[in-house]
């Protein structure tokens, strides 16, 4: 007969219920909150009160206890160091459930599973932009070619500056000028009309070609 046997067996084996409440109990002293069912939460809360117990008295002793229910030493150091200090002045209530919804598929009860004392966490502070400093770019050397010294018998003697003669307009020559008066006489004779009037106009023209 299972007379005082309050166990909830999950529907599982012993060794697959132990690690169960295991992993839940390491993400609780974790995360300090969790989100399961209704029933692993009554079942991980036991553990969880009972490593915080143990850890309020610091010693080797107490702390294999704890490592043989968590199998992980950092999260063993995290225990005696930074979660079993908040609860000093305490003797119980370390953890509370709150309800939190209905699971679709069976409708079983989701809760969360959190710590009463909470650590802050340490928000990330946004990384500065390093300024870039401008480092001052030299200007490059120019290599001028070296003066040689010339001799004073080597020098040239003082040149006398050129005349400068001003630019004089070409005069045309006489034989176009000419050429253009007799277009100009010849586009008057094809204007009158009639032939003899071209011709006495020809022969009264004077040239002087």
């Amino acid at each position: 007969m299972r007379h005082r046997k309050r166990r909830t067996r999950f529907g599982r084996q012993h060794s697959h219920r132990i690690a169960t409440l295991k992993n839940l109990a390491m993400a609780v002293l974790l995360h300090q909150r969790i989100k399961t069912t209704h029933t692993k939460a009554k079942e991980a809360r036991r553990v969880v009160e009972k490593l915080i117990t143990i850890a309020k008295n610091d010693s080797v002793a107490a702390r294999r206890k704890a490592f043989a229910i968590l199998g992980d030493r950092t999260l063993v150091g995290k225990l005696f160091k930074e979660i079993a200090p908040l609860f000093t002045q305490k003797m119980g209530g370390y953890t509370r459930i709150i309800p939190f919804n209905f699971r679709k598929g069976d409708g079983a009860s989701i809760v969360f599973l959190e710590l009463t004392e909470k650590k802050p966490e340490a928000k990330p502070k946004p990384a500065k932009e390093a300024k870039k400093t401008r480092v001052p770019v030299k200007p490059k050397e120019v290599k001028r070619p070296k003066k040689v010294p010339v001799k004073a018998e080597e020098k040239e003697p003082p040149r006398a500056a050129p005349g400068i003669t001003p630019k004089v307009k070409e005069e045309k020559v006489v034989e176009e000028v000419k050429k253009q008066k007799a277009k100009v006489e010849t586009r008057k004779i094809e204007k009158q009309k009639g032939f003899l009037k071209k011709v006495r106009g020809f022969f009264r023209r004077k040239t002087d070609m």
